[in-house]
């Protein structure tokens, strides 16, 4: 049977506009190279294979957002929009940090997403019941994730 262990667990975000809670995460994004970030709220998105964020939040971070590679994203309605990918570095006092190539849209979102990619540096548990994201990090991740304050695990066994 398995059995699954996380390091990490975290109270889901409230959205300041409406009150309601959401999976997500506040996390810093930041230019690669410079100490300087941008916190940003984010929804948690298994149905986005590459993370996504505004447009303004590159500039706001210095990148020139039209020299990255074009990346075409479609959303869950059938559109598509385009946005260009670069490598940034996502910050968490929880999670650490990590570096992430990250498409950031040429028009206006109404959500930032962290999608698979983001998923892929942990093992992510969604404990909906109680409002709580569950993570622990993947072992490929572990050299470079520094979780300073680890509180004691939460462990979830799967029904029989």
């Amino acid at each position: 049977m398995p059995d699954v262990s996380y390091r990490i667990s975290l109270d889901y975000p409230r959205d300041p506009r409406t009150g309601d809670s959401f999976p997500g995460l506040w996390i810093g994004v930041g230019r690669l190279g410079t100490n300087s970030e941008l916190e940003v709220q984010c929804h948690l998105d298994s149905g986005a294979e590459l993370s996504l964020f505004d447009g303004q939040i590159a500039r706001g971070i210095g990148l020139e957002l039209q020299r990255g590679v074009v990346q075409a994203y479609g959303t869950s309605s059938g559109a598509t929009l385009t946005a260009r990918l670069h490598r940034v570095r996502l910050s968490h006092e929880e999670l650490g940090h990590h570096e992430l190539r990250v498409g950031f849209s040429e028009q206006p979102i109404a959500r930032n997403l962290l999608g698979r990619d983001f998923f892929g540096l942990f093992q992510i548990g969604f404990w909906e019941s109680q409002s709580r994201l569950l993570f622990s990090p993947e072992a490929s991740s572990l050299d470079w994730c520094r979780c300073s304050s680890v509180r004691s695990p939460v462990r979830l066994r799967a029904p029989v």
